[in-house]
Protein backbone atom coordinates (compact mmCIF):
# COMPACT_ATOMS: atom_id res chain seq x y z
CA UNK A 1 0.00 0.00 0.00
CA UNK A 2 1.23 3.48 -0.85
CA UNK A 3 2.03 6.30 1.54
CA UNK A 4 -0.22 9.37 1.37
CA UNK A 5 1.80 12.47 2.27
CA UNK A 6 0.25 15.95 2.37
CA UNK A 7 2.55 18.93 1.86
CA UNK A 8 1.27 21.75 4.08
CA UNK A 9 2.16 25.14 5.52
CA UNK A 10 0.72 28.02 7.46
CA UNK A 11 1.30 30.68 4.81
CA UNK A 12 1.27 30.84 1.05
CA UNK A 13 4.52 31.24 -0.83
CA UNK A 14 6.62 29.00 1.40
CA UNK A 15 7.46 26.61 -1.45
CA UNK A 16 4.93 23.79 -1.09
CA UNK A 17 4.49 23.31 -4.82
CA UNK A 18 8.24 23.40 -5.44
CA UNK A 19 8.72 20.89 -2.63
CA UNK A 20 5.97 18.62 -3.97
CA UNK A 21 7.49 18.57 -7.46
CA UNK A 22 11.09 18.07 -6.39
CA UNK A 23 10.29 15.49 -3.71
CA UNK A 24 8.18 13.51 -6.18
CA UNK A 25 10.88 13.49 -8.85
CA UNK A 26 13.63 12.74 -6.32
CA UNK A 27 11.68 9.72 -5.06
CA UNK A 28 11.13 8.65 -8.66
CA UNK A 29 14.88 8.79 -9.26
CA UNK A 30 15.28 6.43 -6.31
CA UNK A 31 13.03 3.88 -8.01
CA UNK A 32 9.73 4.59 -6.28
CA UNK A 33 6.47 4.82 -8.21
CA UNK A 34 5.12 8.27 -7.34
CA UNK A 35 1.97 10.26 -8.03
CA UNK A 36 1.95 14.00 -7.34
CA UNK A 37 -1.54 15.44 -6.82
CA UNK A 38 -2.44 19.09 -7.22
CA UNK A 39 -5.06 19.49 -4.49
CA UNK A 40 -4.94 23.29 -4.48
CA UNK A 41 -8.30 23.62 -6.20
CA UNK A 42 -8.34 27.41 -6.52
CA UNK A 43 -4.66 28.23 -7.21
CA UNK A 44 -3.42 25.24 -9.18
CA UNK A 45 0.23 25.50 -10.28
CA UNK A 46 1.74 22.03 -9.94
CA UNK A 47 1.05 20.97 -13.54
CA UNK A 48 2.97 23.99 -14.85
CA UNK A 49 5.94 23.20 -12.62
CA UNK A 50 5.93 19.57 -13.79
CA UNK A 51 5.56 20.30 -17.48
CA UNK A 52 1.95 19.32 -18.15
CA UNK A 53 -0.11 22.25 -19.37
CA UNK A 54 -2.58 20.55 -21.71
CA UNK A 55 -4.41 18.09 -19.47
CA UNK A 56 -7.93 17.48 -20.73
CA UNK A 57 -9.19 15.67 -17.63
CA UNK A 58 -8.29 17.03 -14.20
CA UNK A 59 -8.96 16.44 -10.53
CA UNK A 60 -11.77 18.99 -10.80
CA UNK A 61 -13.57 16.74 -13.30
CA UNK A 62 -13.27 13.83 -10.87
CA UNK A 63 -14.65 15.91 -7.99
CA UNK A 64 -17.51 17.05 -10.21
CA UNK A 65 -18.43 13.45 -11.00
CA UNK A 66 -17.46 13.74 -14.67
CA UNK A 67 -14.47 11.39 -14.64
CA UNK A 68 -12.75 8.71 -12.59
CA UNK A 69 -9.46 9.30 -10.81
CA UNK A 70 -7.75 6.88 -13.22
CA UNK A 71 -8.74 9.12 -16.13
CA UNK A 72 -6.98 12.07 -14.48
CA UNK A 73 -3.56 10.40 -14.03
CA UNK A 74 -0.87 11.55 -16.47
CA UNK A 75 2.63 10.24 -17.05
CA UNK A 76 5.25 13.00 -16.76
CA UNK A 77 8.63 13.36 -18.43
CA UNK A 78 10.26 12.17 -15.21
CA UNK A 79 11.04 8.55 -14.47
CA UNK A 80 8.44 6.74 -12.35
CA UNK A 81 6.47 9.95 -11.72
CA UNK A 82 2.81 10.58 -12.56
CA UNK A 83 0.62 13.60 -11.96
CA UNK A 84 -3.03 14.28 -11.18
CA UNK A 85 -3.39 17.90 -12.29
CA UNK A 86 -6.00 20.45 -11.24
CA UNK A 87 -7.78 22.87 -13.52
CA UNK A 88 -7.08 26.61 -13.70
CA UNK A 89 -10.54 27.27 -15.16
CA UNK A 90 -12.82 28.95 -12.61
CA UNK A 91 -15.90 27.18 -14.01
CA UNK A 92 -14.28 23.87 -13.10
CA UNK A 93 -13.57 25.18 -9.61
CA UNK A 94 -17.22 26.01 -9.08
CA UNK A 95 -18.39 22.53 -10.15
CA UNK A 96 -15.89 20.57 -8.06
CA UNK A 97 -16.87 19.29 -4.61
CA UNK A 98 -13.76 19.55 -2.35
CA UNK A 99 -15.42 17.33 0.26
CA UNK A 100 -14.77 14.38 -2.04
CA UNK A 101 -11.01 14.92 -2.01
CA UNK A 102 -10.04 12.47 0.77
CA UNK A 103 -11.98 9.50 -0.64
CA UNK A 104 -10.86 10.32 -4.19
CA UNK A 105 -7.13 10.59 -3.46
CA UNK A 106 -7.07 7.50 -1.25
CA UNK A 107 -8.02 5.41 -4.27
CA UNK A 108 -4.45 5.94 -5.49
CA UNK A 109 -2.90 3.97 -2.63
CA UNK A 110 -2.97 0.66 -4.48
CA UNK A 111 -1.28 2.12 -7.57
CA UNK A 112 1.70 4.04 -6.21
CA UNK A 113 4.41 3.83 -3.55
CA UNK A 114 4.03 7.51 -2.68
CA UNK A 115 1.18 9.94 -3.27
CA UNK A 116 2.46 13.48 -2.65
CA UNK A 117 -0.38 15.96 -2.17
CA UNK A 118 0.18 19.67 -2.84
CA UNK A 119 -2.24 21.40 -0.44
CA UNK A 120 -3.38 25.01 -0.08
CA UNK A 121 -1.93 27.01 2.79
CA UNK A 122 -3.71 27.69 6.07
CA UNK A 123 -6.66 26.06 7.78
CA UNK A 124 -9.60 27.02 5.57
CA UNK A 125 -12.03 24.31 4.51
CA UNK A 126 -10.45 23.69 1.09
CA UNK A 127 -7.02 23.41 2.69
CA UNK A 128 -8.28 21.03 5.38
CA UNK A 129 -9.97 18.77 2.82
CA UNK A 130 -6.71 18.60 0.87
CA UNK A 131 -4.45 18.03 3.86
CA UNK A 132 -6.76 15.42 5.38
CA UNK A 133 -6.56 13.48 2.12
CA UNK A 134 -3.18 12.36 3.37
CA UNK A 135 -2.31 10.09 6.25
CA UNK A 136 0.99 11.79 6.94
CA UNK A 137 2.07 15.40 6.58
CA UNK A 138 5.28 17.17 5.70
CA UNK A 139 5.26 20.83 6.72
CA UNK A 140 7.09 23.52 4.76
CA UNK A 141 8.12 26.82 6.29
CA UNK A 142 10.45 29.74 5.64
CA UNK A 143 12.97 30.96 8.26
CA UNK A 144 10.76 33.80 9.53
CA UNK A 145 9.13 33.77 12.96
CA UNK A 146 5.59 34.48 11.73
CA UNK A 147 5.87 31.73 9.10
CA UNK A 148 7.32 29.21 11.54
CA UNK A 149 4.65 29.85 14.18
CA UNK A 150 1.80 29.70 11.65
CA UNK A 151 3.12 26.44 10.24
CA UNK A 152 3.48 25.08 13.78
CA UNK A 153 -0.22 25.82 14.36
CA UNK A 154 -1.18 23.93 11.21
CA UNK A 155 0.87 20.96 12.39
CA UNK A 156 -0.84 20.96 15.77
CA UNK A 157 -4.29 20.95 14.18
CA UNK A 158 -3.40 18.16 11.76
CA UNK A 159 -1.91 16.07 14.54
CA UNK A 160 -5.14 16.39 16.52
CA UNK A 161 -7.03 15.40 13.37
CA UNK A 162 -5.11 12.13 13.27
CA UNK A 163 -2.36 12.75 10.74
CA UNK A 164 1.17 11.58 11.48
CA UNK A 165 3.63 14.48 11.34
CA UNK A 166 6.76 13.38 9.48
CA UNK A 167 8.59 16.62 10.19
CA UNK A 168 9.24 19.91 8.46
CA UNK A 169 11.33 21.51 5.72
CA UNK A 170 13.06 24.84 6.32
CA UNK A 171 12.93 26.37 2.85
CA UNK A 172 14.93 29.26 1.34
CA UNK A 173 17.39 29.38 4.22
CA UNK A 174 20.20 31.91 3.90
CA UNK A 175 18.47 34.72 2.03
CA UNK A 176 18.69 37.08 5.02
CA UNK A 177 20.98 37.67 7.96
CA UNK A 178 17.83 37.64 10.10
CA UNK A 179 16.82 34.08 9.16
CA UNK A 180 15.86 31.87 12.09
CA UNK A 181 18.61 29.23 12.47
CA UNK A 182 17.56 25.62 11.81
CA UNK A 183 18.05 24.52 15.43
CA UNK A 184 15.89 27.36 16.70
CA UNK A 185 13.18 26.60 14.12
CA UNK A 186 13.20 22.96 15.21
CA UNK A 187 12.86 24.00 18.84
CA UNK A 188 9.86 26.19 18.02
CA UNK A 189 8.20 23.60 15.76
CA UNK A 190 8.78 20.73 18.24
CA UNK A 191 8.93 18.21 15.37
CA UNK A 192 11.91 16.82 13.42
CA UNK A 193 13.67 19.03 10.87
CA UNK A 194 13.99 16.81 7.81
CA UNK A 195 15.76 19.18 5.42
CA UNK A 196 17.16 22.67 5.05
CA UNK A 197 16.71 23.92 1.48
CA UNK A 198 19.16 26.77 0.86
CA UNK A 199 18.38 29.96 -0.99
CA UNK A 200 19.69 28.90 -4.39
CA UNK A 201 19.41 30.82 -7.69
CA UNK A 202 19.19 27.46 -9.46
CA UNK A 203 15.80 26.81 -7.84
CA UNK A 204 14.43 30.11 -9.20
CA UNK A 205 15.93 29.44 -12.63
CA UNK A 206 14.37 25.98 -12.68
CA UNK A 207 10.96 27.41 -11.77
CA UNK A 208 11.16 29.91 -14.64
CA UNK A 209 12.08 27.07 -17.01
CA UNK A 210 9.22 24.90 -15.75
CA UNK A 211 11.62 22.11 -14.77
CA UNK A 212 12.12 21.12 -11.09
CA UNK A 213 15.67 21.78 -9.91
CA UNK A 214 16.49 18.12 -9.19
CA UNK A 215 16.23 17.61 -12.95
CA UNK A 216 17.28 21.07 -14.14
CA UNK A 217 20.54 21.34 -12.18
CA UNK A 218 21.00 18.11 -10.20
CA UNK A 219 24.39 19.19 -8.86
CA UNK A 220 23.13 22.47 -7.40
CA UNK A 221 22.88 22.90 -3.64
CA UNK A 222 19.10 23.13 -3.83
CA UNK A 223 18.81 19.90 -5.82
CA UNK A 224 21.12 18.06 -3.43
CA UNK A 225 19.01 19.23 -0.48
CA UNK A 226 15.82 17.92 -2.11
CA UNK A 227 17.47 14.57 -2.82
CA UNK A 228 18.51 14.37 0.84
CA UNK A 229 14.90 15.13 1.81
CA UNK A 230 13.67 12.26 -0.38
CA UNK A 231 16.20 9.90 1.18
CA UNK A 232 15.08 10.94 4.66
CA UNK A 233 11.40 10.46 3.80
CA UNK A 234 12.16 7.02 2.34
CA UNK A 235 14.04 5.99 5.48
CA UNK A 236 11.18 7.12 7.70
CA UNK A 237 8.63 5.33 5.54
CA UNK A 238 10.63 2.13 5.36
CA UNK A 239 9.49 1.40 1.81
CA UNK A 240 11.78 -0.42 -0.56
CA UNK A 241 11.94 0.79 -4.14
CA UNK A 242 10.22 -1.57 -6.51
CA UNK A 243 9.57 -2.10 -10.18
CA UNK A 244 6.82 0.16 -11.46
CA UNK A 245 3.38 -1.38 -11.20
CA UNK A 246 1.31 -1.54 -14.37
Amino acid sequence: MGRLISIASGKGGTGKTTTTANLSIALGKMGYHVCAVDADLTMANLSLVMGIDDAYTTLHDVLAGRATINEAIYATAYENVHLVPASIDWEHVIRADPRKLPDTIRKLKDKFDYIIIDSPAGLQMDAMNAMLSGEEVLLVTNPEISCVTDTMKVGMVLKKAGLAILGFVLNRYGRSDNDIPPDVAEEVMEIPLLAVIPEDPAVREATLEGVPVVEYKPNSEGAKAYMELAERVARISGLKARVMRK
